[in-house]
Order: structure tokens, then C-alpha cells, then sequence
């Protein structure tokens, strides 16, 4: 393969775009990198773990980079439309979702599915970018009871001479359901039988050692100790209780902001005036505390008065294979994926819920498209992610007794068309949970402590606080949170 007969050159071209001498890690991934692209074994996978600072994405840039000028084929995938945004920036090349790339959307018996697409990219290799969020059997968020990372795996080896590069951070949250991340653990990877390594970036590069919000997102690491050490599994066990987690501790910066919330509206107003809509967020612990803050940013900073109005950005909670069909094709908008609102047509109510015709502004990966769709407007102010199945039930079979046919097949078909039963479940973009921010960056970001005590600090939050912090670029904003975490007694 190309590769193969170019890794020294490889070598050279790395260390020659880093600009820099490489730490210690980043030298052992490079090596590795080209131990992988010249190994002859099946299904070579090479795992690069890194926490933040440590020059994970440098690095990865740098490869690519050096790929294309090799004229080596590689492909570029990240779980989410936001994070392979930033994948693309950081690499200068095209980068894809997961889901866009692995999946082919067709009609099955039981109405609109996925299907593992046929790798077409013979001897290339494939980087996955924040491969920590990705979920096995059952565990994965966005598409239920798929195995992601085993349809990845398909996908990938599914041509000759591919290879994989999984990169993550092992310190993140680790997919919904599970206490760890499986794609970025070698003896997992290696029990689906891959042949697969892994290389440890620790040392933080100096660049990052100079920004106060990875100095702070260094401690909080810290802080986890051997429960997230970089090796074979997350919380390395589960002997010490939450009181054997010590209290964070932030260290104030330009770029880390103590603010509380009489301040929080002139700080909100700065930050959408100097980095604009698409670069401001709001990470929060749950979705009711995200309700609340979206409101704020809509009514406050925008000015809505409507429940939606043109200019909002929604926030896609549930799979959807109806409105973005082309060609009597379906189409998959998915779990995750940002829409922008450009026209409310009308609001309706129907079968107990409530309805609007919107038409949307959506980035399919490729290109930007204008849909035209109906989405449910309940779903805005749910305490839970989406319409709960209970819920979704009852929507499908106040559907079903509309159809006057007796038939079977003839109430799925219709169940499948109708556009009630397949509205966009959605909720406001502007503020989110922990692990729909995940693979995502902004400029400004305000991570929200919510209602804890100090008997809630365990592992499991301290990784979600490790997670919002590392989401912010620039400036971090620290909101309401207690004056022990700064140090101070109450």
C-alpha cells in the first residue's frame, strides 16, 4: 500500500510540520504511527490516548497533513457533526460524522434502517477523532441498539489494506450506559479480534501550559488519579467510596472567569458580541437546568418572544428518516445534529401534541441544505432527552387508528409517512448537557454547577467537569460555583 513504502519519509515530515522538538509521547506516537502503517498483520488499529494540553490534535494534524502530501489516502471521522467541524480545522482536510460515512439509509420491512455502506477506499487509513464517546452493543445514544464501534470496525476492514487510528481523551465521559470508553481500551478492541496498541500522551506541551483553562482541566485530571489512568480501562476500580475524592480547587486566570449570576447577563451579552452565536455555549449537569438557560439566551440576548422563532438553533434528540430523504431515498438527520430555523409556517396540535412546519437549515456533512419539516415543539421543555417510548406508543397508535385499512402493512406504511409520527424531536442548541457537548468546542463556553453537595463529588461528576471545562477554547466561565471550589471557606 502507499504507505508502506514512505514511512520514514513520514517520520521526517511530522517532526518537520510540529515546528517543535516532540515530548516524549508525541516521539512514541509518531514511531507507532509508522509501525502501523507498515505492519502486515489483520486489522491493524492503533489507539492515541491524550488528555488535553498534551498536543493529541497538534499531532493529528501534523499526520494528516503529511498523508496528503504523501498522497496517501486517509479518511477522517469524528461521532459528531461538531467535532468533525473541529477535526477539519485543526487537519485542513474534509472530515465526516461517523454515522454519514459507515451507514447506508434504506427501506426494510419494518420501515426506514441502516445498513453498513461498502468501504470503497481500499489501503487507507481511517483517524476517529473523540473516540471516547463511542458506544458498543446497545450503549450508544444516537442509534439505540446498534453497535457502533463494531459497524465501525466492519466498515473500516471491510476493504484491503485499511487501518485505524482511535483518538481520545481517556479522562472524558465514556459513552451513555457505560463506565468506559471500549474504543479507546486495547483488551476490548482486542477481544473483537483486532490487532490493536495504544500509545499515552501525558506531558502537557508548553503552548497548553501557558492557558489557564487547561491548567485547570490538568488538576481536575488530577484529581481522578488511577480511577481514569491512561491504560487499559477507566475507573481502574470502584474500592474507594466519594468521599475519597477531593473537593476541586480552580485556579482564577484571564481566561477562567468566576462569575455568579447577577453577573451572568452582562458576561452572556460580551460573550455573544465578541464571538458571535455559533461560538457561545452553556454546559450543563441536566436538561431542565438547560431549559432554563436557553430561555435566558433566547429572551435576553436574542430577543424571542416566540416559542421558536427564525434565527433559533435546535438541537436534533432523536434519530429521523423521513425529512431529509432526497429522491424517494430516505435520509438520516441524526441523534446530535444542529438545525437552524429560517421560517415558522404554523403551529397545530394534534394527537395531544404540539406541532409546527418549519423550514430548517441543516449541514448534512457535506453541504449546507434547506428542509422543509414538522417538529414537535413538546420536546423543547422536556426534563427528559426526548419523547419518552411511553409517550411515543401512544403518538403511534392514535396514528394507526386513523388508517382505515385493517392491514398490517398498511398501517406501517403509513405509520412510516405520516408527519406527526416522524416530527423532528428537537430542543434549543444554546445551552446543553455534558455529553451532547462532548466532541464539541467554543470559544466562550459557561459550565453551570447546578444544585450539588460535597457527598455528590465523586468520580462520575468530576469527569463531567472535566469534560465541560475542556470544551472551552478561549475563555472559560465558572458559574455559581461554591466559594470552597475557589478555596475560600463559606
Amino acid at each position: 500500500m502507499p504507505q508502506n513504502t514512505a514511512a520514514r519519509p513520514l517520520s521526517q515530515r511530522l517532526l518537520a510540520d510540529l515546528g517543535h522538538a516532540p515530548t516524549a509521547g508525541q516521539q512514541r506516537a509518531i514511531e507507532a504511527f509508522e509501525r502501523l502503517l507498515l505492519t502486515q498483520r489483520e486489522l491493524p488499529t492503533l489507539v492515541l490516548r491524550g488528555y488535553a494540553g498534551t498536543g493529541k490534535t497538534t499531532l493529528v494534524g501534523a499526520l494528516v497533513r503529511a498523508l496528503k502530501a504523501m498522497r496517501s489516502p486517509v479518511i477522517l471521522l469524528a461521532p459528531t457533526g461538531r467535532a468533525a467541524k473541529v477535526l477539519a480545522a485543526h487537519a485542513g482536510a474534509e472530515a465526516s460524522t461517523i454515522h454519514r460515512r459507515i451507514y447506508r439509509v434504506g427501506e426494510g420491512e419494518d420501515g426506514p434502517g441502516v445498513s453498513i455502506a461498502a468501504n470503497k477506499d481500499a489501503g487507507a487509513l481511517f483517524i476517529v477523532d473523540e473516540a471516547s464517546m463511542i458506544g458498543a452493543a446497545g450503549g450508544d445514544e444516537a442509534f439505540g441498539t446498534r453497535d457502533l464501534l463494531r459497524d465501525l470496525l466492519e466498515h473500516v476492514f471491510g476493504a484491503p489494506g485499511c487501518r485505524l487510528l482511535l483518538v481520545g481523551d481517556p479522562a472524558q465521559l465514556p459513552p451513555v450506559g457505560s463506565d468506559r470508553s471500549p474504543a479507546l481500551t486495547v483488551s476490548d478492541l482486542r477481544a473483537i479480534g483486532l490487532t490493536a496498541g495504544a500509545v499515552d500522551l501525558t506531558e502537557v506541551v508548553r503552548q497548553a501550559d501557558a492557558s489557564g483553562i487547561l491548567r485547570n482541566a490538568t488538576a481536575l485530571r488530577a484529581l481522578l488519579g488511577r480511577s481514569v489512568a491512561l491504560g487499559e480501562h477507566g475507573p481502574a476500580d470502584d474500592s474507594g467510596d466519594a468521599s475519597a475524592v477531593l473537593l476541586p480547587r480552580f485556579m482564577p486566570f484571564s481566561d477562567v472567569i468566576r462569575v455568579n449570576g447577577h453577573e451572568l447577563q452582562e458576561a452572556l451579552e460580551s460573550a455573544y458580541a465578541r464571538d458571535g452565536d455559533d461560538e457561545v455555549c452553556v454546559v450543563c449537569r441536566s436538561n431542565k437546568r438547560a431549559y432554563l438557560y436557553n430561555q435566558q439566551v433566547r429572551v435576553r440576548i436574542h430577543g424571542y418572544e416566540e416559542e421558536v422563532s427564525p434565527g433559533d438553533r435546535l438541537m436534533v434528540v432523536r434519530n429521523n428518516y423521513l425529512w431529509a430523504g432526497l429522491n424517494g431515498r430516505p435520509g438520516l438527520i441524526a441523534n446530535g445534529e444542529q438545525v437552524l430555523v429560517k421560517r415558522v409556517r404554523g403551529i397545530e396540535e394534534r394527537h395531544g401534541l404540539r406541532f409546527a412546519d418549519m423550514v430548517l437549515g441543516w449541514w448534512t456533512g457535506l453541504e449546507e441544505r434547506e428542509l422543509e419539516a414538522k417538529v414537535m415543539l413538546d420536546t423543547l421543555a422536556l426534563e427528559s432527552p426526548a419523547l419518552p417510548q411511553p409517550r411515543m406508543r401512544l403518538l403511534a397508535q392514535a396514528v394507526a387508528e386513523g388508517v382505515p385499512s385493517s392491514s398490517r402493512s398498511a398501517r406501517m406504511k403509513q405509520l412510516r409517512e405520516d408527519p406527526y409520527a416522524n416530527a423532528l424531536q428537537v430542543k434549543y442548541a444554546y445551552a446543553v448537557t455534558g455529553h451532547k457537548a462532548q466532541g464539541g468546542q467554543w470559544r466562550t463556553v459557561f459550565v453551570d454547577q447546578g444544585y450539588i453537595t460535597e457527598e455528590m463529588i465523586d468520580r462520575e461528576y468530576i469527569r463531567w467537569l472535566y469534560t465541560a471545562v475542556t470544551r472551552a477554547t478561549d475563555r472559560l466561565y465558572l458559574l455559581n460555583f461554591h466559594p470552597r471550589f475557589w478555596g475560600e471557606e463559606a
